[in-house]
């Protein structure tokens, strides 16, 4: 089991790790040209320094594991900030940058280490309280209250990242039901291509063998033409057995998804001999199910155009349709249908419409299949390229 702080920092706790070292470094910006301006030398080295390490744990991936791993160093921080803190005073609002030590404290260390990091912290302020002056009503607000923020600011970056955690393990869950279903979804289309292709092949050859003894003894040009076409079957069959060989195959994710595509239209080109025009975005998919059901959706699609279109010319686009989704778009001039000969295509065991429009729904997407007879066919695929699931599942047979 992976332990907390082994886990990779979640992007709200980045954001809100970036949000309290902005605060901080604000702070130490108008702490820094006011001891400018009073000539303190010593004070205006300090408040740069304490800037410095702020900016490079704001900015810097390496340094913000570098904390991670090491927590002690972190006490380092904190007894920098506590030194500038003391130079302007404690009972002044800069004691705002030793809170900002306690959230992130929360956000980025184990409870364990972390507690002994706000707990130093809180034992520091008081030290820096030593000696000055204050009133009951001081007193409250800086030796109660003061600390009371500190650990309810721990506890809440600490709340931030167990939540962060917790939704990241919940997707992970979710994209591996996600794949088990799909890989349930695949045998079955597996299933039905192969009744639909290979086994509808076998049968053909089985006749057309059957057939040749006839021949033989009657009309030997006829045998001849017949073992001729059980030997373009036989070769079109262990294409058809190679094809889905590949699909079974988890794709290796070494190319950016735009060259993957390109890859597979260029395959079905060479194979098919159609002309086949691309236009692809530099679109990558970061989430492997999605990569996956997308290639494969685009396979059965190029399919179908091979099966049914005719003489045509084929289109592919890839495009980005917002911030993190991504359209992929198959079309072609070809002989089109009617779009209720479509919908009942599955009463005819064809399920390769049906099969794109669950291929999208099991990873949150949405599926369109447009046809009309004489004018073509496009089928669109658009989807969330990092695998979050939408609420728009949705498909459409027109």
């Amino acid at each position: 089991m992976v332990s907390e702080g082994a886990l990779p920092p979640t992007r709200l706790q980045l954001r809100v790790a970036q949000v309290a070292l902005l605060v901080r470094l604000a702070l130490l910006f108008l702490l820094e040209l006011a001891w400018v301006a009073r000539g303190d030398g010593l004070g205006a080295l300090g408040v740069v320094a304490a800037a410095g390490v702020s900016y490079l744990a704001l900015s810097s991936p390496r340094v913000r594991v570098l904390l991670m791993r090491h927590p002690l160093l972190v006490l380092l921080d904190v007894v920098l900030v506590a030194v500038v803190v003391a130079l302007v005073g404690v009972d002044t609002p800069f004691v705002l940058a030793l809170a900002t030590s306690a959230l992130l404290v929360g956000l980025w260390l184990p409870v364990a280490p972390g507690l002994l990091v706000v707990l130093f912290t809180v034992a520091i302020d008081l030290v820096l309280l030593t000696g000055r002056p204050i009133d009951d009503a001081g007193l409250v607000a800086y030796v109660v209250v003061v600390p009371a923020v500190f650990v309810t600011l721990w506890l809440l970056g600490l709340a931030i990242r167990r939540s962060g955690h917790a939704e990241a393990r919940a997707q992970a869950s979710l994209r591996d039901a996600m794949s088990a279903a799909a890989t349930s979804q695949e045998r079955g289309r597996i299933a039905r291509e192969m009744h639909d292709t290979i086994a509808k092949s076998l049968q053909a050859m089985a006749l057309t063998a059957s057939s040749i003894p006839h021949h033989l003894h009657r009309d030997t040009d006829v045998a001849v033409a017949r073992a001729r076409e059980l030997e373009q079957d036989c070769t079109l069959v262990i294409a058809q057995v190679r094809e889905l060989m590949g699909e079974l195959r988890t794709p290796v994710a070494e190319l950016s998804f735009s060259d993957t595509v390109a890859q597979v239209v260029d395959e079905w080109r060479s194979s098919t001999g159609r002309r086949c025009v691309t236009r692809l975005a530099p679109v990558d998919v970061t989430d492997g199910h999605v990569r996956y059901e997308l290639l494969m959706g685009l396979r059965e699609a190029l399919d179908n155009v091979r099966q049914h279109a005719g003489r045509c010319t084929v289109r592919v686009v890839l495009e980005a349709a917002g911030a993190d989704r991504l359209m992929l778009v198959v079309s072609d001039d070809g002989a089109g249908s009617e779009p209720a000969f479509v919908a009942a295509s599955p009463a005819r065991g064809h399920f390769g419409v049906v099969g794109m429009a669950e291929r999208m729904a099991g990873v949150g997407g949405s599926f369109r299949h447009e046809t009309r007879p004489g004018q073509g066919t496009t089928v669109t695929f658009e989807v969330n390229r990092r695998g979050l699931v939408e609420k728009d599942q949705r498909e459409v047979v027109a």
